[in-house]
């Protein structure tokens, strides 16, 4: 199993972090959605603490509150976009399979807890289930899900970067093993015949196959 030393970790953890006031701004953005939904400042409080706690848990070096604060830059600030933002990715366990659905299920049962409305609910629950596979022929959800694959055609440095917090953040699969699965999810996304769906992100469409072909052939490379 491929070991890495702690400094590596510190490093790998900057890279993906938030800027200076980042966390307060995040706060302010959930408290502004929420007060426009009417809902229970005691109540959503609680849920927002729980939303930061899973995102600042030990196993997430990408998948943590600057990913979110990234999303909610590239989105337009839509009530069903902003939740389905704070949600997608709550449950991350990478020795799992079924984080999605899992966390599909923990935005119903907090939003129904703070008395939103079921329709946006189940809105927001068909977002992040598209997660899953990321295809979609809704709009708005192709622009979520284009939005989420935003670092996939991010400057070769950050890619880069990115790729090893992915590699840490499934640092308990032995090498050969993680980079057959990993090269398997490349081959996925360079089979389609477009990775992004909205006119929006189509300009990231080279840099990302760029990306992609690039670490796929350091994955195959020979040892």
């Amino acid at each position: 199993m491929l070991h890495f030393v702690g400094s590596s970790e510190d490093s790998m953890r900057r890279e993906f972090q938030l800027s200076n006031g980042g966390r307060q701004r995040l706060i302010g953005r959930w408290n502004a959605l929420c007060s426009s939904l009417g809902l229970d400042p005691d109540q959503h409080f609680s849920v927002l603490d729980d939303l930061l706690i899973r995102y600042t848990e030990p196993q997430r070096y990408y998948h943590n509150l600057a990913h979110l604060d990234a999303l909610l830059a590239l989105l337009p600030a839509q009530p069903h976009l902003e939740l389905a933002v704070w949600f997608h990715d709550a449950v991350y366990d990478p020795t799992r399979t079924d984080n999605e659905p899992q966390s599909a299920r923990l935005a119903e049962q907090s939003l129904q807890r703070l008395g939103v409305a079921p329709a946006l609910i189940q809105r927001v629950v068909g977002l992040i289930l598209a997660t899953q596979h990321h295809r979609s022929d809704d709009l708005e959800t192709a622009l979520f899900l284009d939005a989420d694959l935003a670092i996939l055609g991010a400057e070769a440095r950050t890619y880069r970067a990115y790729a090893r917090a992915i590699r840490l953040e499934y640092a308990w699969l032995p090498e050969a093993l993680f980079k057959e699965r990993r090269a398997m999810v490349i081959r996925q996304f360079l089979s389609r015949e477009r990775i992004y769906q909205t006119a929006g992100f189509a300009g990231l469409e080279q840099p990302a196959r760029n990306n992609l072909q690039g670490e796929l052939a350091a994955l195959v490379r020979p040892s």
